[in-house]
């Protein structure tokens, strides 16, 4: 798909899974172009591999002589002036998953999907079929150590390793021939009618699956059975009794990454790949960006960055890390991610903190919301609401004052844990440097 266009302009260039396939048509000699909102370490990194980035959108940016322009579903397609100067100058369009889906096409593609844990088990099977000298390509929507850093490893065999995204059906684009099937808990209920739509979603992902093709699924989550019984390729289940027979620990805390160890290994051993190669790779496994990640430890502080924005992934990497960091107090920053989102998962974010010692909250980050849904919530509000379960959580209303509360707040032995979806990894950076 790539090779068919000499020049390629990239609307929200610097999106943890667009960048990727930047990066791919970088390294077959195609002319690069992308945009973005705002300087990312993503888009320096770009900048740094030799794409041309600007900063900012204008219809300027749009070359008349690209072939293919290539957007994030970020963008508002409504006012977006590239998006619109593409389109009056009648150049071909696809949205990342379009994109990624032809990709796909020409691979036998394992895609990766769930409410939970997607990155995580990208990266893990990712790089043990690396280790197993399988030479896949894999995207996802972190950084990954392995694979020098980025969100993408361009392999050259047949295998394409690729995380799914259930908004808005984007997973649907995709060609699967393999899938695996994390869990499956409603989300995305600005796009989803109710979770019956959401699931009914993934069981029309799994029916693309080939007669020839197979399912890995988590056997303790009922939505996930229920999905998989819909695929007419080899169903294979993962159980907790698997699990603890495997007993496959990784180098990142938490009993659900040993569970995503037994899923990857699962799916690595239903391919062919060599077992002792896998189980040493993922033994070995460090994580991929802002998944548990400790970006360092700055006079006695340990700071840790994660993505975790829902209910479950909060309560599940809290108790991953009190028990990993059990002399510490946890100091959480908190940035809930979308407005739509917050109200659907408000009731059960007051639960969600049993393990932090102090939490600030600063803003809600905005993403796709409309002026109604701002006006329904706020930080300030979400506040008020976890205050009456937790004794000490603060609104910090923005960076600036969230930092200086760090500093107050923050003594040598504790545990800085930044967390959310959004732009909050920028507090974590800003301390560590």
């Amino acid at each position: 798909m790539i090779d068919n266009y000499r020049h390629i302009h990239f609307i929200g260039i610097g999106g943890s899974g667009i960048s990727s396939i930047a990066y791919l048509a970088k390294s077959h000699g195609l002319k690069v172009t992308g945009s973005d909102s705002a300087h990312s370490n993503i888009t320096d990194a770009l900048k740094e591999a030799g794409i041309e980035v600007v900063i900012g959108h204008k219809k300027e940016n749009i070359d008349e002589l690209a072939e293919l322009v290539i957007f994030t579903e970020a963008i508002d397609q409504k006012t977006n002036p590239e998006y619109l100067e593409a389109k009056r100058l009648g150049i071909k369009m696809l949205n990342y998953f379009e994109a990624i889906g032809e990709i796909s096409q020409h691979k036998k593609t394992i895609v990766v999907i769930g409410t939970h844990g997607k990155t995580t088990v990208t990266a893990m099977l990712g790089t043990a079929l690396v280790a197993a000298n399988y030479d896949p390509m894999v995207i996802l929507g972190a950084q990954v150590k392995g694979f020098d850093n980025k969100n993408i490893k361009i392999g050259h065999s047949e295998w394409f390793i690729v995380e799914g995204c259930e908004y808005r059906r984007s997973f649907l684009s995709l060609v699967p021939f393999g899938a695996v099937l994390i869990s499956c808990e409603a989300e995305h209920m600005d796009y989803y009618k109710d979770e019956e739509d959401y699931i009914n979603a993934y069981i029309e992902f799994v029916e693309k699956i080939p007669e020839n093709g197979f399912i890995v699924y988590n056997k303790e989550n009922p939505n996930s059975v229920k999905v998989s019984e819909h695929c007419k390729g080899r169903k294979i289940g993962v159980d907790a009794t698997m699990v603890k027979e495997l007993s496959i620990k990784p180098m990142i805390p938490g009993d659900f990454n040993m569970e995503n160890t037994a899923i990857a290994f699962t799916t690595a051993k239903t391919i062919g790949a060599n077992e002792d190669l896998v189980k040493k790779e993922l033994e070995s496994f460090r994580g991929a960006a802002r998944r548990m990640e400790v970006l360092g430890e700055v006079n006695g502080v340990t700071v840790i960055s994660d993505y975790a924005h829902h209910p479950t992934e909060i309560k599940a990497t809290l108790k991953a890390l009190k028990k990993e960091y059990s002399d510490k107090r946890i100091i959480c920053v908190y940035q809930p991610h979308q407005y739509a989102r917050t109200l659907t998962i408000m009731n059960d974010l007051p639960d969600s903190f049993d393990e932090v010692d102090l939490l600030m909250i600063p803003n809600i980050y905005a993403a796709r919301d409309t002026e109604e849904t701002k006006s329904k919530i706020n930080a300030k509000k979400l506040v008020e609401m976890i205050s009456e379960k937790h004794p000490n959580v603060i609104w910090t209303e923005n960076f600036d004052k969230t930092f200086e509360k760090i500093k107050e707040e923050v003594k040598s032995g504790d545990l800085l844990l930044i967390m959310g979806a959004g732009d909050v990894y920028e507090i974590g950076d800003k301390y560590i440097k």
